[in-house]
């Protein structure tokens, strides 16, 4: 693949500019037959069109990389803004991770720390073995033998995330409402913009590290005197991503181990600190050996106001104790449903807002939530969230609940792939 990442406003401009052009055809061409159409087949029509769109919007952002990529990437989780099969099309996205070689490497990592790979490190290896869509990470030993992580930035990423921000406006305003567009970007551009600064991520690093104790969870130490804006290093998590030690058949009790120490991060980070790791990856997971769990990449930190945090908390409880119409109540004040609708969009607005009260509120139910036991729970979850798809224009958008919610349902899915025993019930949420 090549390594370069187009930078420039004009060669961003104009694949920007082909790629609006196609999605716009897509859509267009919905229009011009609708008036034909029946109820059924305007219905029909209109998500086929969504779906050619989005496979032209990702062939144009595969080319762009970096941020445009990124935010596809995050696009592809919001299953009540696009439909299924467009959702499907842009979480290709995360195959596409542009390497960069070996000899760019040694040029990121000197601008980055001042000086060469020879007189910074006893050893580095240039052949990354992590990659996204925004840098890539390298082992290396430090010069008085410490194992380190070593994460370098691809070179001019930064540069073009408001250019890409202004560009996934254009290309999705003929899919999506700005009422649901608008704040959803904003809210990923503003954790982009944290996450392209790795001296903001070596931040929320040393803030974990200082204030989460707990038992089973291991955070990197950051090097400062080895950490600039595109390069940071930290302490070498040992052990194997998530996804890679569940291939090697784990038994159910480690299985189960590990997603509970997961689901209690989450509750400990949100209501003691108010703050959590926002991104769910498996890759982010490191599983020891001793079954501990180390914790990397903090570029996707989100923080709360204790108000959000505790009419979340209300709403979790409602849910778990199935109390319904409480749980309505908090969807308004937490300004997901507007508190003035027709009597009879009320009705519809409160059957799906019921149905997700009694599907989340079933982990709950019991002492432990068997994932084995109930294999289509995620899937019934998902088809309630593709409900909003004909309903979305009866729903807001809270930008302070889109990190915590994909949080929280990428780690259901998590739980669900490791076939894990979950104890939810906790002393914030029963």
């Amino acid at each position: 693949m090549k390594d370069d990442i187009p930078t420039g406003r004009l060669k961003r401009g104009l694949a920007g500019g082909k790629t609006a052009a196609r999605v716009g055809k897509k859509i267009l061409t919905y229009y011009t037959k609708r008036p034909f159409l029946t109820a059924a087949g305007r219905l029909q029509a209109k998500e086929q069109a969504t779906l050619e769109g989005a496979q032209a919007l990702f062939q144009g952002l595969s080319l762009l990389k970096g941020t445009a990529l990124k935010m596809a990437q995050q696009l592809s989780l919001e299953v009540n803004l696009l439909p299924e099969g467009a959702c499907r099309e842009l979480a290709r996205a995360y195959h596409q991770v542009p390497p960069i070689n070996r000899a760019l490497v040694r040029q990121v990592v000197q601008t980055g720390l001042g000086r060469s790979l020879e007189e910074t490190f006893a050893q580095f290896n240039t052949v990354a073995f992590a990659a996204a869509s925004l840098g890539q990470v390298h082992r290396a030993v430090s010069m008085d033998g410490q194992s380190l992580a070593i994460k370098i930035q691809y070179p001019g990423i930064a540069k073009t995330i408001e250019g890409d921000v202004d560009l996934i406006r254009r290309l999705l305003g003929p899919l999506i409402p700005d009422k649901h567009l608008i704040p959803t970007i904003d809210e990923i551009a503003a954790r982009l913009h944290e996450e392209v600064d790795y001296l903001q991520e070596a931040e929320n690093l040393n803030f974990f590290f200082d204030s989460l104790q707990m038992d089973g969870i291991n955070i990197p130490q950051v090097h400062p005197e080895l950490t600039s804006c595109t390069v940071l290093t930290t302490t070498l998590m040992h052990g194997k991503p998530l996804d890679l030690w569940l291939a090697g058949s784990p038994p159910q009790q480690a299985r189960d181990s590990v997603a509970q120490l997961l689901n209690e991060l989450l509750t400990q980070s949100l209501y003691n600190l108010h703050t959590i790791h926002a991104d769910p990856n498996p890759g982010n997971f490191i599983i020891g050996d001793d079954g501990t769990i180390g914790l990397v990449d903090f570029g996707c930190v989100k923080r709360f106001t204790p108000t959000v945090v505790e009419h979340y908390r209300q709403l979790t409880v409602a849910a778990a104790h199935q109390d319904s119409e409480t749980h309505f109540q908090l969807m308004i004040t937490l300004g997901l449903i507007p508190s003035e609708l027709d009597q009879a969009i009320i009705v519809k607005v409160r059957e799906l807002s019921d149905a997700m009260c009694r599907w989340y509120g079933r982990l709950y139910a019991e002492e432990w939530f068997d994932f084995r036991m109930h294999p289509q729970m995620m899937a019934e979850g998902w088809k309630i969230m593709r409900g909003y798809q004909h309903l979305r224009n009866y729903f807001l958008v809270n930008p302070d609940l889109i990190f915590l919610d994909r949080t929280r349902y990428g780690l259901l899915r998590i739980f669900e792939m490791l076939g894990a025993r979950v104890g939810f019930r906790n002393i914030h949420e029963w």
